[in-house]
């Protein structure tokens, strides 16, 4: 007989009991409307080492080295994460936040949390970043993880997701929650059901995403906090309202929303500046391509007529000839000057998205120019 099928026994003798005895008005408190996986720590484990963790953020890398507890880990990976329904009225919001929750914040975990942080910490103070620089810190590593494709029904406790050094949506969210919670901040998971996919809210300045109060954090690639979810992996868009699922008691908030927003407006700026800049070169590099054809046929003929000695046509062919080089020259200018543009415009494009680890200097590096 399964754990399962004795747990499920065990509740069908005790309702039986209760029953027969005519206590029927205390069923539905004396259970729980569900139940929901814990760690217990596996004794003697052991694991080997694991290489350190290396990511950019700002305008320094960061080498993180801290461990995981064996047993704790060990207990995590081979826990049922499942939930055990006792109240059939129970709603599908009610559990799936309770199933989260409780895996992002099994007290099991706590060491590793605290250590993990410690080490941020570190950083923190040596790089004396401040309150929204410190949960950008923790978020850009999360979001470096790799991103591993899984099934949303089994996630990955925390301590997992950061020993195995991947996930997918629901893992790497449950562990940026987990680590800002710990740290003070007011974070939620934000988990979206059409579209089968989960992010990190951290509350902000404003209505926040969908009016949640929340910034929305995507937490499967490096982006700036605030962003919109943009294209997921199978071109999947979010259009849903999410499921707000807090975690933890914390009150500190994220303020750099107007800066991420400002990137963000100039972004989307650029782009659509490229889109024009592109479109106008390739309308005159058709325009080249035949005025060039024109001017080859032109040169045979004036090859041709010189040949034939006939220096009267030849001299007033020239003439148009030279006035179409120019004409052609002058276009030619033109198309140099506005490929030159739109160098300079990808280059301002690919700098911002290359540089999604680091709003900061981003945003400096945007105001500079402008001032």
């Amino acid at each position: 007989m399964t754990q399962k099928s004795m747990v499920i026994l065990l509740i069908a003798i005790l309702a039986g009991l209760l029953l027969s005895s005519g206590c029927v008005s205390f069923i539905h408190s004396f259970f729980p409307a569900a139940s929901y996986p814990e760690i217990e720590p596996e004794r003697g484990a052991t694991l080997p080492a694991v290489p350190e963790y290396s990511f950019a953020f700002e305008d320094f890398q960061v080498i993180l080295s801290s461990g995981v507890d064996p047993e704790v880990y060990t207990g995590a990976r081979s826990a049922e994460k499942a939930v055990r329904i006792y109240d059939t009225s129970i709603g599908d919001d009610e559990w799936r936040s309770g199933l989260y929750k409780t895996m992002t914040l099994d007290p099991a975990q706590d060491q590793f949390f605290s250590d993990l942080t410690g080490e941020f910490a570190q950083v923190r103070a040596r790089h004396d970043l401040d309150s929204d620089e410190y949960l950008e810190l923790m978020t850009v590593f999360v979001q470096s993880l790799p991103y591993r494709n899984q099934n949303l029904s089994s996630p990955k406790y925390p301590i997992e997701t950061y020993r195995d050094r991947e996930g997918d949506c629901d893992d790497k969210s449950m562990l940026l929650a987990g680590l800002l919670g710990h740290e003070g901040y007011n974070v939620s998971l934000l988990y979206f059901g059409p579209e089968q996919h989960m992010a990190v809210g951290v509350a902000c300045q404003g209505e926040g995403f969908h009016e949640t109060g929340y910034a929305y954090i995507e937490t499967t690639r490096v982006s700036l906090i605030g962003n919109g979810s943009g294209s997921l992996d199978g071109n999947i868009t979010i259009i849903s309202n999410p499921l707000v699922i807090p975690v933890g008691n914390g009150i500190s908030v994220y303020t750099r929303c107007d800066e991420t927003r400002a990137i963000n407006d100039e972004l989307s700026n650029i782009s659509a500046h490229l889109e024009l800049l592109a479109t106008d070169l390739r309308d005159r590099e058709s325009v080249l391509l035949s005025q060039r054809s024109d001017l080859e046929t032109m040169d045979l003929r004036l090859e041709t007529i010189l040949a034939e000695g006939d220096l009267f046509r030849y001299n007033r062919m020239v003439t148009e000839y030279n006035a179409r080089v120019r004409e052609y020259n002058q276009n030619l200018e033109k198309y140099r000057e506005i490929s030159d543009e739109y160098t300079l415009y990808a280059e301002r494009y690919n700098y911002i998205i290359s540089h999604e680890h680091d709003r900061e200097g981003t945003y400096r590096a945007l105001l500079g120019e402008r001032e």
